[in-house]
């Protein structure tokens, strides 16, 4: 008995002192991992050209007062330095830039090193400011331009590009001018190499008229993510359409994926909405009844910051339902109708007009850099609109209100609605179906 005792107080012993290891820190159950290292700016120009290889005209580019100076005929110089080996992928480059009066130059990505000519591959990122070429500032040349200079010559201004996975960002001066995501099999006219791939960094000497500075000349290598798509729920049902080729709309985008949901009791979407795994409704459904339970959960999903985008014959659901009007900013009125003691007339609608859009807004996400362009499609007219919609599109056809398109703010939501959009006429318009992904992603919080 005596002997049991000792040996179970040598076990409690035991098990005190292996506590007390673990409290003191002496034993661990398992290695702490190590925090993940926070991405840094590498300066890539120390004041000298030795990391840097000039083509052609190798005196176009001088270094001078820890400046790069370009001034000759067409040349280009190449980062043929150790950062990254000279090969980047996802990553950001800035660089602060001062353009004299009538200059042109450009800073490339994901290029590779070549002795003639303009670089085959990758993009260029526009520096003109006052150069005959309408491409400014902040163009991704030829794929995604921009018209109106966000910088002036004579001035110092700060370039920052931002890459990672398909999608390009443009930044001059902290102000976004370009966010554009590249297309799945996207392929540049003339140029098959201008896209997202890897590769070094250049500066381009354009011409001997252009001077360019360039100083403080940066990258940041980002790690190797992959952003979750965009998961967008496509409403339909209560109107017919061209099912396939509207459906066309959302393919092709690395970043965005759908499912329909035809709705066969108008709204059942929004019965049991306690699984919901979607970022942003895409309202082409024209269905009218949604019961006090149904309408609660959508305003739920609105308020969490679930993004709409309301398109065409949707300017019509839910007639009974006034909050729906400050949903989507708009009204449809199927019938005569008195609201709040005001009669108002029946909306209308033609088919197959040939409508002019004007950019209201150029300077919106979903718009930005957009030139007006004309659509065969369908005119809604005596349609009622919220005061406070930011407008983006118009138009002057007679067979259709002035404002065509626009966005707003309901609770946490980004909400988009775009009148129009009636067959595949409309859907096959490369304007239109540009307008609907930048909503999507607009919605969605992807699109700055």
């Amino acid at each position: 008995m005596i002997k049991e005792k000792d040996e179970m107080a040598k076990n409690l012993i035991s098990a005190v002192l292996i506590l007390c290891m673990f409290a003191s820190g002496c034993l661990s159950a398992a290695p702490d991992k190590a925090p993940a290292k926070e991405a840094k700016w590498q300066s890539i120009f120390d004041g000298t050209m030795k990391d840097w290889k000039a083509s052609e005209r190798q005196g176009t580019f001088t270094a001078k007062d820890d400046m790069i100076v370009v001034h000759g005929n067409r040349s280009h110089l190449f980062y043929v330095g150790p950062v990254a080996d000279a090969n980047f992928t996802n990553f950001e480059f800035k660089a602060d830039v001062k353009t004299e009066r009538g200059a042109n130059s450009g800073m490339y990505i994901h290029t590779k090193y070549q002795e003639t000519g303009w670089p085959r591959k990758g993009c260029e990122i526009q520096v003109n400011n006052t150069h005959s070429d309408w491409k400014k500032t902040g163009s991704i040349y030829d794929i995604e331009n921009v018209r109106k200079p966000p910088s002036k010559d004579g001035e110092w201004f700060t370039q920052h590009i931002i890459v990672r996975g398909k999608r390009i960002i443009i930044r001059v001066n902290n102000q976004t001018v370009v966010d554009w995501t590249q297309p799945e099999g996207f392929k540049s006219r003339g140029w098959p190499g201008r896209r997202i791939s890897s590769g070094t960094v250049a500066l381009q000497g354009h011409d001997p008229k252009s001077i360019v500075y360039y100083k403080n000349i940066m990258v940041k290598i980002l790690p190797p993510e992959a952003p979750e798509k965009i998961r967008a729920v496509v409403l339909t049902g209560g109107h017919g359409f061209e099912h396939d080729p509207f459906f066309e709309l959302f393919k092709g985008y690395p970043d965005i994926e759908y499912v329909e949901a035809v709705q066969k009791d108008h709204s059942e979407i929004f019965e049991d909405t306690s699984k919901w795994d979607y970022d942003v409704i895409v309202m082409y459904n024209m269905t009218q009844n949604i019961s006090a339970k149904r309408r609660k959960n959508f305003l739920a999903l609105l308020d969490r910051g679930v993004g709409v985008v309301a398109l065409h014959h949707n300017m019509g659901s839910f007639q009974s339902w006034p909050e729906y009007r400050r949903i989507i900013g708009t009204k449809y009125y199927l019938k005569p109708t008195e609201e709040n003691g005001v009669k108002k007339e029946a909306s209308t609608y033609k088919h197959d007009v040939d409508l002019n859009v004007h950019i209201a807004d150029a300077k919106h996400p979903v718009t930005r850099n957009m030139d007006d362009f004309t659509i065969h499609d369908e005119g809604y007219k005596k349609c009622a609109f919220e005061k406070d919609n930011r407008v983006l599109l118009t138009t002057d056809h007679r067979a259709s209100d002035k404002t065509i398109g626009w966005v707003r703010k309901y609770g946490r939501a980004k909400v988009c609605t775009i009148q129009l959009g009636h067959d595949s006429k409309a859907y096959s318009n490369e304007n239109y179906r540009k307008l609907i992904a930048r909503s999507i992603r607009w919605a969605a919080g992807r699109l700055e």
